[in-house]
């Protein structure tokens, strides 16, 4: 608290001081007293007034430099009227009161709230392995009764899967560190596991996939760095030019990191665009457009922005660079097994 800002909030009662000594100097004058009695009477009250006035500056100072440097301790700020010491004055009790009004108010929603996210959570988890079992059937009819047609509804229903695991890892996303597990992956076989999920995708869509660059292994979480690995590779499918698009995936050793790139080339992204692609909801020009799938749908805007926020939980560094008309490429960035600690949630 400055001396400024106290003074400006006691200008009322300096007033009122000034207009009673003012009162009283007239009066003491009509009465018969001199210059020298009346400034001598004017030099003690205002040394009365300013020694009260330091000692009360000095006291509210003391009290809010305590007030918040409890506060600033505190992990959980709304703890803190729980926490300050008794109120020292009747007004600053009547703050309290309001304040820890507005606090459990403030907290009753905020646990509603939470209430209410987490059983949207569960009920999006429970739908997304209730539709997982119908999917599963449309795919072991499809596998039974090979032909034109149900190799294109397979294409479909691995489409449908895609969307249902982006809605699943999307839920989840708030409580990622509750549901990973840290542990040396092979890349080769997360590349493996996400190419043969979205098999009959490439087929439909007439797209080659090389991994034969492809073999280090990271410490990371498999199923959510195949998840990672699944909207990279239906972006570079959705972005893929007409005729012969073609995927390649490697991946080599630096210093401090192992690197798996996946390069497309597709369409490519917009000079402009390249900074936004990670945005949660950024479509860009070519997903407004509806990149060149024969499904022809707009894209949501989501696929890459997980794949960021995913990265980041998971301690994986990743970047875009692309060239408009020519290729995209997406680089994940392992940190080597002895920069890690290493760390088991359950």
């Amino acid at each position: 608290m400055k001396p400024s800002d106290y003074l400006n909030d006691q200008k009322e009662l300096l007033l009122i001081c000034a207009a009673g000594g003012g009162f009283f100097f007239v009066l003491l004058f009509l009465l018969g007293l001199n210059l020298s009695e009346l400034a001598l009477l004017g030099a003690c009250f205002l040394g009365i007034l300013f020694f009260a006035l330091l000692w009360d500056f000095r006291k509210r100072r003391r009290r809010l430099k305590y007030l918040q440097e409890t506060l600033e301790a505190l992990d959980q700020k709304y703890l803190f009227a729980d926490v300050a010491t008794q109120p020292e004055t009747e007004l600053e009790q009547l703050y309290f009161r309001i304040l820890k009004t507005a606090l459990k108010s403030m907290t009753d929603e905020v646990a509603e709230s939470r209430r209410a996210g987490r059983e949207y959570r569960e009920f999006i988890e429970q739908w997304v392995h209730e539709i997982k079992a119908p999917l599963t059937g449309i795919r072991l009819l499809c596998e039974n009764n090979r032909s034109a047609l149900t190799r294109r509804i397979l294409a479909e229903a691995e489409s449908v899967e895609q969307d249902v695991e982006k809605i699943l890892f999307y839920a989840r996303l708030g409580s990622v560190e509750k549901d990973y597990l840290i542990r040396p992956v092979s890349l080769r076989e997360c590349v493996l596991e996400a190419l043969a999920g979205n098999r009959q995708i490439f087929l439909q869509n007439g797209v080659r996939v090389h991994t034969s660059h492809v073999s280090h292994s990271v410490c990371s979480d498999k199923k959510w760095l195949c998840f990672i690995l699944n909207q990279i590779l239906l972006n570079c499918v959705k972005y893929r030019r007409k005729e012969g698009p073609v995927i390649e995936l490697g991946s080599k050793e630096e210093k401090d990191c192992v690197l798996l790139m996946v390069t497309d080339n597709g369409i490519g992204i917009p000079a402009g665009e390249v900074e936004r692609v990670f945005d949660k909801g950024f479509v860009g020009s070519n997903g407004r457009a509806g990149g060149s799938g024969k499904t022809g749908t707009r894209s949501t805007g989501l696929g890459l922005y997980l794949c960021a926020s995913l990265c980041e939980r998971l301690g994986i560094g990743i970047r875009i660079c692309s060239e408009e008309g020519e290729y995209t490429t997406v680089t994940l960035l392992f940190p080597k097994e002895e920069l890690l600690s290493y760390k088991t949630v359950t």
